[in-house]
């Protein structure tokens, strides 16, 4: 009899270890790998309706298997590791033990007493300290503006009812230094505040091959909207609600992007990396290719298919204007559009126009050169579909 009890109580033992190994690696998995969904491409919108169907009934299983971690979703438009319980409870993959707290309540309880001692004073110091941070940000940001001029050329264009606004939720993405273009990384990995190394330069690129070649007038919003990066789709927010009260003439929306693939140029690190000493040459293959002997960056769209009840948008609409601009790619320079992927679970700011699409050009894998080698075939593109639409002459 105790011979059995003890078996019993060993058996138990195991099984909670490894039902707790389990959930630990179930949840990085789930963290590093965005449930893999995100790689799959949408050629057809019925397939799209089909995945978002799927990837819906993951997360419903999600939430009834494992209640204290309900999967929550952004208003706007925050996507990638937001997905998971990590934008809920502030969890961290490399932290176990606060793992350990949702899984075992009586761990949370036994530092919550000084917690709660020492709360009030804690909230009064945040909210002082995110004051501060907001105001040193905008200084930096005044003077970003004064140090970095545009070379956007707007002539022979009416700039006062522009068709297309250009701008950056993730303004300080950046691509791999070098000896052209070399930068040092700042406010984390492949980043920079300096508008001649991040996507506002490739936005004036783009800018100015619409505006020049094609007559499309382009409102570009060169402002850094990611110092707060998890507040960066609201602020991003703010700026296109104002513009397009601002000028109802807008009827396209863009947000330029770059893909990321963890992380290459490290904040503070003065040095240019070899490209082909990069550690994943596969994913670097998969946004790169040769057009007229130049190598340029490829390029992804992203369509956000969340919806709240007072969003009247059609995300399809937003979905077939991203296709009409993939497939015109693919047809003049086929290979250089990667398609688009759907994501259920954000907006993107996307809700605000019919047109209102993600554009990824490249990745921290390219460069900037490479990056800004593809602006005026995309340019070409998005001004043939504009004229198909019957928006652009």
């Amino acid at each position: 009899m105790y011979r059995s009890s003890l078996r019993y109580y060993r058996l138990k033992k195991v099984s909670f270890v490894i039902l707790l190994l389990f959930n630990i690696l179930f949840y990085r998995w789930l963290m590093t790998n965005d449930i893999e969904a995100a790689n799959i491409n949408f050629e057809t919108e019925t397939f799209a309706e089909e995945y978002n169907s799927i990837n819906g009934m993951f997360i419903t299983a999600l939430n009834y298997t494992m209640p204290t971690v309900d999967v929550g979703y952004k208003a706007e438009g925050f996507y990638d590791r937001d997905l998971t319980m990590a934008s809920m409870f502030n969890l961290n993959q490399r932290d176990p033990l606060k793992i350990l707290k949702y899984q075992i309540p009586i761990i949370a309880q036994i530092d919550k007493g000084e917690k709660d001692n020492t709360s009030n004073t804690q909230v009064a110091d945040n909210r002082n300290a995110n004051q501060n941070k907001n105001n040193e940000v905008a200084n930096e940001a005044s003077k970003e503006s004064e140090t970095n001029t545009s070379v956007t050329n707007v002539s022979n264009v009416d700039t006062g009812k522009p068709l297309i606004l250009l701008y950056h939720t993730h303004t300080m993405e950046s691509y791999v230094a070098t000896l052209k273009n070399k930068y040092v990384a700042a406010y984390g990995y492949d980043r920079t505040n300096n508008l001649n190394y991040n996507m506002v330069r490739v936005g004036d690129s783009l800018t100015e091959y619409l505006t020049k070649d094609y007559g499309v007038s382009v409102l570009h919003d060169r402002t850094i909207h990611d110092y707060n990066y998890d507040q960066s789709y609201y602020n991003s927010s703010l700026s296109v609600k104002k513009y397009l009260e601002e000028y109802p003439s807008i009827k396209v929306t863009i947000d330029l992007h770059r893909d990321g693939y963890g992380s290459v140029m490290q904040p503070g690190v003065d040095t240019i990396p070899v490209l082909s000493s990069l550690p994943n040459q596969d994913y670097r293959k998969k946004y790169t290719m040769e057009i007229n002997g130049q190598t340029v960056a490829k390029i992804m769209f992203i369509i956000g298919s969340r919806r709240t009840a007072d969003m009247n948008e059609d995300w399809k609409k937003n979905y077939e204007f991203a296709k009409q601009i993939s497939d015109k790619l693919n047809e003049l320079y086929p290979g250089i559009s990667l398609g688009i992927e759907i994501h259920q679970y954000a907006e993107y700011n996307q809700h605000f126009s019919e047109k209102g699409i993600l554009i990824e050009l490249g990745s921290n894998y390219n460069t900037l050169e490479e990056a800004l080698n593809s602006t005026p075939y995309l340019a070409k593109a998005i001004y043939l579909v504009l004229k198909d639409d019957g928006l652009a002459k």
